[in-house]
């Protein structure tokens, strides 16, 4: 679980739809009226990850070539997602004008491709296989994103706050893409070496 906590929490901390959202939200309204989207997020990745895992483990059962496949194209995704980040990652002038509603950040996260590489990759294969340990896998992921998305949350009232930190933002995402590049390798590596 902790080795799975720590791949979640790079993959939650990636600018995404769900996370340019929140940083739209925090820029916007503040932290203390963010705390519903949180919620929202919540509920769209336990519900995505459910969907994705159950219906994941019942059609590979019996095709170990599909986990190779499914962790192959999650390493590519991962990939994208990093050189994303490293050549343009959040711009506070693109960010959606207007109120960012739990609705729209539900539905947002509900169809985030992430969820898909959580509940493939990330998540152990004997969350979709007991109740108690899918429980536990849910609790460990809740745990990790709360406070990542409070964070995205805060990062958008900091950027409102003082504009040098907009500076300093992009320094760290071009070091997080650096990790996600790491850990595209690592899954390129599990996929072969189990």
């Amino acid at each position: 679980m902790l080795k799975m906590s720590f791949y979640v929490s790079l993959v939650l901390i990636v600018p995404g739809p769900t996370n340019t959202l929140l940083l739209s939200a925090g820029l916007k309204a503040g932290i203390r009226d963010t705390w519903p989207l949180v919620a929202s997020e919540a509920a769209g990745y336990v519900i995505a990850i459910s969907i994705w895992g159950f219906f994941l483990h019942a059609l590979a059962a019996g095709n170990s070539w599909m986990f190779i496949g499914i962790k192959l194209l999650s390493s590519g995704f991962i990939f994208y997602l990093a050189v994303k980040m490293w050549t343009k990652g959040p711009k506070l002038d693109d960010l959606a004008r207007g109120p960012v509603s739990r609705r729209d950040l539900f539905l947002a996260t509900l169809m985030n491709p992430k969820a898909l590489l959580f509940a493939s990759t990330l998540f152990p294969l004997a969350a979709f296989r007991s109740a108690s340990q899918f429980a536990i896998a849910i609790g460990v992921f809740l745990v990790v994103l709360v406070p990542i998305g409070v964070g995205w949350s805060s990062l958008g009232g900091l950027l409102t706050s003082n504009r040098n930190w907009a500076d300093r933002a992009s320094t760290l995402l071009r070091c997080a893409s650096i990790v996600l590049l790491m850990f595209s390798g690592t899954l390129v590596y599990s996929a072969f070496n189990r």
